[in-house]
């Protein structure tokens, strides 16, 4: 697996999307509820005599459905009515191996996680693979990443988790940064300082525009997604503060359904034909490939 420490490729990453437009129109499609969402579907329809991956009898003949969590570029966001991204456009490419139309759909992830339970979706694209996430799903690994910090230009975060106490961070709820931030935040006042105040919001887009009100001294989320927002802002924000949490991406799927054995499959197929480095390329994320994708992989990746 590639190492986390370099990350030449954020000052490739794409242009085409300014901050605020990303921001609006993330807060306009990520914060609806499943029922009030918008469908997009894939252009192309896979033929399943084609197919290459055998799907669980749930779900074989049958189209799939993904959520679109589109307040988190560039693993999903909305170019004017365009579903664009890295989560979104592996969805859509696996229904190639799959040989069934894949179609997304504009949700929040905390809905996208209900929505897996529920059997809406076959996966939940972009969740970070956790031991406690493990006890409730079956996750498969497609990215590497760690979590830091964003800040309007010119603020000190400092270079340790202790430098955070006493301030005022902005994360996405249902965020596995959060459990992190809350034991800091115990540390802190135990070392009698003051404690640091989570708010918790919808999506990345109004947890980034917490920080632009300064409502939040910082937020937090993986690098490639603050990279991309960061260098998407010009010169507001900056990217900083303490790194942690090493993680591995992958997707959430339904316990014991065996989704998860046959997404691993899709993803390794589409690493051996070149198209899962293909959509990397496209967001300037190649840095962060795996060579494998595994079923409910060890959730300590090291930094």
């Amino acid at each position: 697996m590639t190492h986390l420490t370099a990350r030449s490729a954020r000052a490739r990453m794409l242009g085409g999307l300014g901050f605020v437009a990303v921001a609006a129109l993330a807060l306009a499609g990520c914060s609806n509820s499943g029922s009030g969402s918008t469908d997009a579907g894939a252009s192309d329809t896979p033929s399943a005599s084609a197919a290459t991956v055998e799907l669980p009898s749930s779900f074989a003949g049958k189209p799939l459905v993904a959520p679109a969590v589109t307040g988190y570029p560039p693993y999903a966001f909305l170019d004017g009515s365009d579903i664009k991204g890295i989560s979104t456009d592996l969805a859509t490419a696996l229904g190639v191996p799959f040989g069934t139309e894949v179609t997304l759909k504009q949700d929040s992830f905390e809905n996208a996680l209900l929505g897996v339970n529920s059997g809406s979706y076959f996966g939940a694209f972009g969740a970070d693979v956790t031991a406690d996430r493990e006890k409730s799903f079956d996750q498969v690994s497609f990215l590497e990443d760690h979590y830091q910090f964003m800040s309007l230009k010119g603020t000190k975060l400092g270079d340790s988790m202790e430098d955070l106490c006493g301030l005022t961070i902005s994360v996405v709820a249902a965020d596995s940064a959060i459990p992190v931030l809350q034991k800091q935040s115990d540390d802190c006042v135990a070392a009698g300082k003051s404690a640091i105040t989570l708010q918790s919001f919808p999506d990345q887009g109004a947890a980034t525009l917490a920080v632009s009100s300064k409502q939040a001294d910082a937020t937090t989320a993986t690098l490639t997604n603050l990279g991309y927002i960061a260098e998407q802002s010009g010169d507001q924000f900056t990217v900083g503060g303490p790194k942690y949490q090493y993680v591995l991406i992958g997707i959430a799927t339904k316990k014991g359904n065996g989704m998860a054995q046959a997404l691993a499959d899709g993803i390794n197929e589409l690493i051996d034909n070149g198209e899962y480095l293909k959509i990397l390329k496209t967001y300037g994320v190649e840095d962060d490939a795996i060579t494998k994708a595994e079923v409910n992989p060890d959730p300590n990746v090291e930094g």
